[in-house]
């Protein structure tokens, strides 16, 4: 039983860094051509500028819900 938790607890992990990673690279990456496709409002360094904000509230939105998942997992191993 305890091997099966602890497996379910990295493949959640797992999962979410995959998801979030899927993320960056699927809707965040091309963000540019979105926005050419729409009318061009910003230069290239606006670009930039707002993919790495993405990129970065993405990795801390990542960061604490692996922390949240770590503190579930932790509870129920102290409270067996």
């Amino acid at each position: 039983m305890a091997l099966t938790t602890l497996a379910l607890l990295m493949t959640g992990m797992w999962a979410m860094i995959l998801a979030a990673a899927a993320f960056l690279v699927i809707f965040v990456a091309p963000l540019e051509t979105y926005i050419y496709l729409f009318g061009p409002r910003g230069g290239r360094l606006t670009i930039s500028a707002v993919q790495a904000v993405i990129a970065i509230l993405i990795v801390v939105a990542l960061a604490l819900a692996l922390n949240r998942l770590k503190g579930i997992y932790l509870r129920r191993k102290l409270q067996e």
